[in-house]
């Protein structure tokens, strides 16, 4: 298992356009594919030694409104925490870079909010 590792659902269970897959609800399509695949990386010892896995949305419905983001770690807060702060994905961007220590931050992830608040321990 590399240090980062970027996977994503095929057409058919991105949640969009469910032509010539499973079932025609794409949303059953895009739970389906996570109840799969999260458990396996739950349960990898990447996860378990600190991993973190970040489940986020590309878009929201209509216009500009919140995008649904899930953050999964050992060092997460949980128990229900929230909190105010204005995130963007140049904020997931920002975060990665900051956990891989890779520089210069890369176009908005310069002036974005990283998702550190979100965890017990930020790398």
């Amino acid at each position: 298992m590399a240090r980062y590792n970027f996977i994503t659902p095929n057409l058919c269970n991105d949640m969009h356009n469910p032509i010539l897959c499973r079932t025609s609800n794409e949303v059953k399509n895009g739970d389906t594919w996570l109840s799969e695949q999260v458990p396996m990386i739950l349960d990898s010892k990447a996860f378990k030694d600190g991993g973190v896995l970040f489940i986020t949305w590309d878009e929201s419905e209509g216009g500009d409104r919140p995008i649904g983001m899930i953050v999964l770690s050992p060092f997460a807060k949980g128990g229900g925490y929230s909190n105010s702060i204005h995130y963007t994905h140049s904020s997931t961007l920002r975060t990665n870079q900051e956990i891989l220590r890779v520089r210069p931050f890369l176009g908005d992830a310069a002036n974005a909010n990283d998702l550190s608040d979100l965890f017990k321990t930020f790398p």
